[in-house]
């Protein structure tokens, strides 16, 4: 069909697309490659083959937004079907009447497959272009020319395919089995004869039309936001498959500079993540700090340090910006609870939090920027092990009136309770832990505790930054732990659970962690533990503490326990559960400063459980208790209560 010089043409622009798209990759491959490496590469099978699986069958979109994920995966799979298409359209070009897919049974189906998803790539056109351009949720930008040049390329490929086939009709091979788009484009819209010379003249027009936008296509790829295409897939491949939000343990005497000063001092999976990021939304969509008034956004974050990594690709690190405070406000980072939810969502497995807690860790020990309260944090941590600075001989003072072993006393226990400082300290805390301790009495569980030894697990000094205070304690702890013999450690505080289990383990302290949830259902399944219904006439709602559920993925225990407890018929379920629980507030340091923004997370979270009918928000951590406890008194709340799951339990037992 083509002439020869159409056919050196061509040539001539297929080179010059592939040639400016890879100039591009190169750019930003670079820009990649300036961030510090990071070991990414075990398990390389399982990895490919865990990316392929999301990317192929389209998890990653249909996850939070399944009306969405159904046009953007009709989409994709269209693609690849149309891969097959350009290819034979190409061939078609060169070689007239000559077809890679044959004249058989597989034309037909690969021709049927293509009609049906033109019309199902248009139809989702249409439905980005609406949902962009007249109903756009507030998480979206403002559209771009960009989003429209990208719709009217998707749009134009499909319209081209019909009409091309449609035009094909009128020569000797007549309708081709499974092209029913293209014929009813012909005899509807196209006229019942034409000229020979006009068809040829039509074919040529769409062929053109067609490959140009491919190539305009491949070009804009690589220097838009739909580089996502192509980082994505790479970047579910080296997808954090250990820890959660996992924060590296930083030398603190080898390293000349204490977290991310400049954008060139994150990894280079954190450089990575900039480009894959597809800026949907999903992340602002579930960020408690954003849907109370506050100024951080998490698509925002990382839109605003890849334009500066953009801008500055090839600068001298010396010359670059610090991040905190000169690419990202210092008020966006200290917003942040590091409760996971963003992460939870993102289809890009983007790491967000380990992102902010670099630039925290710069302003802490850096440059001693941080919010004021937390100055008694630190105080406390470091002089008496608890953040209040309470004496440290008075962490035992909770069991006055009760037999609590201590492992000093006994040398060796099956199980090392773990109180914790809220536990230990607090008053409204403090009860549930005697409960707790009655629990295990009745159970027979040979337990016992630190009592003053204990110190602070470190979590509130680590999630604000303070690498040195929580490495002093988490030694000091494990050189503690480390003199006695227990099989296992229970807490009371899902964040004393994830450092004990996973942080400490890095510091040369392993030890088989659970929350007390996790036990206690191990004992009402062996019978040790028998709970009868205790009469609760309140519908009760169970309120996922972050690093219990998105952290540890324990969501089905605590849920059993208050069924045992309360009888199903009164647990109902917040909107928001599981993994897209709403954070109380109190994650990231968040319990020792002020929450600023126009709202509070913990009334958001009281709202939540209004709004399903609950008279009773239950929770499994002392941090969730407190914040909702005062949530109430705040707000003067008359029409419900908070409780703790120990609280069922020690009341339902038989």
């Amino acid at each position: 069909m083509l002439t020869m010089i159409e056919k050196i043409l061509f040539v001539l622009l297929a080179v010059a697309a592939v040639f400016l798209a890879l100039k591009e990759f190169r750019r930003k491959a670079l820009m990649i490659r300036r961030g510090r490496p990071v070991e990414r590469s075990d398990r390389p099978l399982y990895r490919f083959w865990y990316a392929l699986k999301r990317v192929i069958l389209q998890l990653c979109a249909y996850e939070n937004r399944p009306v969405v994920g159904f046009f953007h995966s009709m989409i994709f799979w269209g693609f690849l079907v149309y891969l097959l298409v350009t290819l034979n359209h190409v061939v078609e070009g060169f070689f007239t009447g000559f077809n890679l897919l044959g004249h058989g049974g597989v034309r037909t189906v690969v021709l049927f497959g293509a009609n049906v998803f033109a019309g199902m790539i248009l139809l989702a056109a249409v439905f980005f272009l609406v949902r962009r351009y007249v109903f756009r949720p507030s998480t979206l930008d403002i559209p771009s020319v960009e989003s429209a040049v990208i719709l009217g390329f998707i749009s134009t490929l499909m319209v081209s395919f019909v009409l091309y086939e449609a035009f094909k009709l009128y020569g000797a091979e007549g309708a081709v089995s499974g092209n029913f788009l293209a014929v009813w484009v012909k005899s509807h819209w196209l006229p019942a004869e034409m000229a020979v010379a006009t068809q040829a003249f039509w074919l040529r027009l769409l062929w053109w039309l067609h490959i140009l936008v491919v190539m305009a296509f491949g070009v804009l790829i690589p220097y838009s936001k739909h580089l996502h295409l192509v980082a994505g897939p790479v970047n579910l491949f080296f997808k954090n498959h250990g820890v959660r939000a996992e924060i590296p343990v930083v030398d603190l005497e080898a390293q000349e500079f204490f977290g991310t000063p400049k954008v060139v001092d994150l990894t280079q999976k954190d450089l990575l993540d900039l480009f894959a990021c597809a800026e949907c939304g999903r992340c602002d969509d579930v960020c408690p700090a954003l849907r109370t008034g506050k100024t951080l956004s998490p698509k925002t974050l990382l839109h605003k340090m890849q334009l500066h990594l953009l801008e500055n690709g090839q600068t001298p690190r010396d010359d670059l910006k610090t991040l905190l405070g000169e690419v990202v406000s210092e008020e966006e980072i200290w917003a942040c609870t590091t409760c996971g939810a963003c992460m939870e969502v993102c289809p890009m497995f983007n790491e967000h939090i380990p992102k902010i807690t670099g630039m925290r860790q710069y302003g802490v020990m850096m440059e001693s920027r941080f919010p004021e309260e937390l100055q008694t944090l630190y105080r406390g941590l470091e002089n008496q092990g608890n953040p209040w600075g309470i004496n440290a001989q008075e962490r035992s003072k909770w069991t006055e009136g009760l037999d609590v072993p201590l492992i000093a006393d006994k040398g060796e226990t099956d199980v090392l309770l773990w109180v914790g400082c809220e536990g230990a300290y607090d008053n409204h805390a403090q009860r549930h832990t005697r409960m707790l301790v009655e629990v295990l009495q009745k159970a027979g569980v040979d337990f016992a505790i630190l009592g003053d030894e204990e110190k602070c697990c470190g979590d509130p000094a680590r999630r604000s930054g303070h690498e040195y205070l929580f490495q002093m304690l988490a030694m000091e702890n494990i050189d503690t732990l480390n003199r006695y013999k227990f099989r296992r450690i229970v807490t009371m505080c899902p964040h004393g659970l994830h450092v004990l289990r996973h942080e400490y383990a890095r510091m040369g302290g392993e030890y088989q962690v659970l929350h007390y949830s996790q036990l206690l259902t191990e004992l009402v399944e062996s019978g040790a533990l028998r709970l009868r219904e205790g009469g609760e006439t309140n519908r009760v709602t169970y309120h996922d503490p972050c690093y219990l559920g998105r952290y540890q993925g324990e969501y089905e225990a605590p849920r059993r326990l208050l069924e045992a407890a309360v009888g199903k018929g009164h647990l109902v379920e917040m909107a928001d559960n599981r993994a897209r629980s709403f954070c109380c507030g109190a994650g990231g340091g968040g319990m020792w400063k002020e929450e600023e923004g126009e709202g509070r997370m913990s009334h958001a979270r009281l709202q939540d459980a209004r709004a399903c009918g609950a008279g009773t928000l239950v929770t499994a951590c002392p941090y969730c208790s407190v914040m909702f406890k005062d949530a109430i008194e705040e707000t003067e709340s008359k029409d419900i209560q908070t409780r703790d799951l120990i609280d069922f339990i020690h009341q339902s037992m038989a």
